[in-house]
């Protein structure tokens, strides 16, 4: 068991009991936050614009790599203004501006280069509505039980990724896919009432040892093992996940049935995240993460040698295996490099891994383009997942000095007495 915190630290229920209202305002916001919403929905709109437009496959979810783009540069400057001014003036700030840029997708009347442009800016307006700025909140008000908090607060990934491919696909075949964005706006604005009361006001880190060390984090080769890893597992986790529906209705399932199959991914998303955060707690976190992308890798063969009949193990599989993998980018980078510039490091590492997740639906759209099917799709992702899983075996132990404590870690929310 790795012990994350100093003899005088609260225990793991004190830490629940104070920090309760930070937990569920941050697992509100990953649940409707840029990285999710239009990402785990897009597969559902491919059909319906295809049969309006007449795009492509690839070109249409080549509109999600203008978001990621616009993220990768926007999420590291958005994670050195939450260290400056703190995540809650970030968040209440970017949430609103989000549901504004789903706004305009649900009104778009256009060419393709202006949807994927829409997208863009989507991507821009909401850069502050992202894991980014939920995981710091999260890390500062836990430290015994982080790992199982980090898993709670984004589970709501899972959640997302369970119901929305199957509300988006009744949605879009019974009001058409504008009022499906028009939808997506409306969750976007759920938890910016929850943060506005939540999220603590900034207060500086006090000391400047966790400072120090998160200064050094982009000359050390453990964080840039870390970014190829997760860069690779984003780039299957994007392809699998935007492709799957179409991969299915390929296979012979309608719309309705294919959606099913795709929601039991966002089922092993769910208890993933809560499994890999409990035992991240108390096994080494990069072995954890290992045996977890090892998993996905075996759900993928799964996929590719059963076809339909064991399409929903796979689903399942894969979701379980795959759940986890931001959960461990924050937990690894507080723990290897402190939290005084934790949304700096978080989020130029989170830049790298949404610009693989980037790349992955843009080279599967390809692929299906070329070939017709998916199945060099799912045999590039298997290779990917291993290669992930073998650099997070070799990560190397964690320091044993202390971590800097936060000066928010000590504020008692009003509503959380």
């Amino acid at each position: 068991m790795d012990a994350t915190t100093g003899e005088n630290a609260p225990s793991a229920l004190a830490e629940f009991r104070r920090g309760w209202p930070v937990l569920l305002a941050a697992t509100l916001g990953s649940a409707t936050g840029v990285s999710v919403l239009p990402f785990y929905t897009l597969g559902t709109f491919i059909g319906p614009l295809q049969a309006e437009f007449g795009w492509g496959r690839g070109a249409i979810t080549t509109s999600y790599l203008y978001t990621t783009l616009v993220l990768a540069v926007a999420a590291p400057l958005l994670g050195v203004l939450a260290d400056r001014f703190g995540v809650r003036r970030v968040s209440l700030l970017a949430i609103p501006l989000f549901a504004v840029g789903l706004l305009l997708l649900g009104a778009f009347q256009g060419s393709l280069l202006h949807f994927q442009l829409a997208f863009g800016l989507m991507g821009l307006l909401g850069a502050g509505a992202t894991p980014v700025n939920y995981t710091r909140a999260v890390n500062a008000a836990f430290r015994r039980a982080r790992g199982t908090a980090l898993g709670i607060s984004l589970a709501g990934i899972g959640v997302a990724a369970m119901l929305l491919p199957v509300l988006l696909s009744s949605i879009n075949g019974t009001y058409g896919w504008r009022t499906g964005y028009l939808t997506l706006a409306v969750l976007a604005l759920l938890p910016w009432p929850f943060v506005l009361l939540a999220f603590p006001r900034h207060r500086a880190a006090a000391g400047a040892r966790g400072g120090a060390a998160a200064a050094t984090a982009l000359g050390r080769g453990t964080y840039w093992a870390m970014v190829l890893a997760f860069a690779a597992v984003a780039v299957a986790v994007s392809a699998l996940i935007v492709h799957m529906v179409p991969l299915l209705r390929d296979a012979g399932l309608d719309a309705m049935g294919a959606a099913r199959i795709a929601s039991l991914v966002g089922v092993g998303v769910l208890v993933g995240r809560l499994a890999a955060g409990y035992l991240v707690d108390r096994f080494f976190a990069p072995l954890v993460a290992a045996l977890f992308f090892a998993g996905a890798a075996a759900g993928c063969l799964l996929l590719a040698v059963g076809g339909v009949g064991l399409a929903p193990v796979a689903a399942l599989a894969i979701g379980l295996s795959l759940g986890a993998e931001v959960d461990f980018m924050a937990f690894l980078t507080a723990r290897y490099f402190g939290m005084s510039r934790y949304a700096t490091n978080y989020g130029i590492l989170y830049a790298l891994f949404v610009l693989g997740g980037a790349v992955g639906p843009f080279l599967a759209g390809m692929s299906f383009d070329r070939s017709g099917n998916y199945a060099a799709v799912i045999w590039g992702v298997t290779a990917l997942l291993l290669a992930a899983a073998a650099i997070m075996a070799r990560l190397p132990r964690f320091s044993g000095t202390a971590e800097q404590p936060l000066a928010e870690v000590t504020d008692t929310h009003r509503y959380a007495r």
